[in-house]
């Protein structure tokens, strides 16, 4: 879990856990991921950059999400929205398609995907 901009971790957790609830999911072990899914952000007016972004693969809370569901303690996921996993689409997509097909999980998503627009 990344915890919301604004928001206690506490009223995160609270989020998660009515949302399970009313899926009937029982909750297991909480990650929190230190490691804040977000892409470089530039200041204006300074050659500085700031990167947090880490691949959810190489964030250890993702690592041990993973580690559960191959040793069949778990049986999916529940996160706030698709960028506590990855902002980035076709990263996004690969977690969810390696975590689908490989162990037939499941990643629930509190804040369901934003449509994709018509082209």
């Amino acid at each position: 879990m990344v915890p919301s901009p604004g928001v206690s971790p506490d009223e995160d957790w609270n989020t998660l856990q009515a949302e399970a609830e009313q899926h009937g999911y029982a909750i297991g072990p909480r990650f929190h991921d230190v490691a804040v899914p977000v892409p470089t952000t530039y200041f204006p007016c300074s050659r500085t950059g700031r990167s947090v972004y880490t691949p959810p693969w190489q964030r250890p809370g993702w690592r041990e999400v993973e580690r559960l569901i191959r040793g069949g303690f778990a049986e999916g996921v529940i996160v706030l929205d698709r960028h506590n996993i990855s902002s980035d689409d076709d990263e996004y997509h690969a977690v969810i398609k390696h975590l689908g097909e490989r162990y037939k999980a499941f990643v629930h998503l509190v804040i369901p995907e934003e449509p994709t627009a018509p082209t």
